[in-house]
């Protein structure tokens, strides 16, 4: 027996009697109240999603699926992004309800985002995932690109200055090495080396003629190599006439 038109969200109590041609019997009451809803909830949130590769213009994702269903299988899920930073939430995918992976395309590189995943039944859609670890859109495996922009062949006079200010590009980040006339440099009193992820810094102060020569800066990873150099020579001051 299917009983119609109740009201949702609100509780019942049915009773029941036998019929027959004698007269009716007493009557049987429920126990306890029904309440008149969907027999399936909608699902529980997903696991935080987790980046596992990405490039300049997409990032994979994997997820856990939710601990309950809501009592019917999950339709898809929705992939949704939003700029760090940002308040707000764009749908970028929609996958199947069997798969707990995808990859997020059409992303802006050098920009950092954040993904979540909404879980979807015949009910409705769940809360959404935790948010993932923020990720830069850019390329994980690139082999080493020294700017030569800042690299210049100099002369300067003795007792002066120069730097050369250098961005080093690579995924992931190159090792970076300065040398001077094919041997090893180390900063000095007058010379001081800034090395960091995607830069170093070149200052020269105070030069003197055993400062001529080949400065060459090395980039290396596990994706190739990168070299430049940079020639400079430093004038002496004229002698005193006699």
């Amino acid at each position: 027996l299917e009983v119609k038109n109740l009201v949702p969200g609100k509780k019942y109590k049915f009773r029941v009697r036998a019929v027959n041609k004698e007269g009716d019997s007493d009557e049987l009451e429920t126990e306890t109240s029904t309440l008149a809803k969907n027999p399936f909830d909608e699902p529980g949130k997903p696991g935080r999603p987790e980046p596992t590769d990405w490039d300049s213009d997409h990032v994979d994702l994997k997820w856990a699926a939710p601990e309950s269903d809501g009592g019917a299988p999950i339709k898809a899920y929705a992939i949704e992004k939003k700029k760090k930073g940002s308040h707000k939430w764009q749908k970028a995918k929609e996958v199947p309800g069997t798969q707990t992976t995808a990859t997020v395309d059409d992303l802006e590189e050098g920009e950092e985002y954040e993904f979540r995943v909404v879980a979807i039944n015949q009910e409705g859609p769940s809360e959404p995932s935790d948010a993932s670890r923020s990720v830069v859109a850019k390329p994980r495996k690139l082999a080493p690109k020294i700017d030569r922009t800042n690299l210049k062949d100099t002369t300067i006079k003795s007792g002066q200055a120069i730097k050369f200010d250098i961005d080093v590009k690579g995924e992931p980040a190159p090792t970076i090495e300065w040398s001077f006339n094919g041997q090893p440099l180390k900063g000095t009193d007058k010379i001081k080396l800034d090395i960091e992820d995607y830069h170093t810094l070149f200052i020269l102060t105070g030069a003197k003629r055993a400062h001529t020569g080949t400065y060459t800066i090395t980039a290396k990873n596990m994706h190739g190599t990168d070299e430049a150099s940079v020639q400079l020579k430093v004038l002496s001051k004229p002698g005193k006439p006699k």
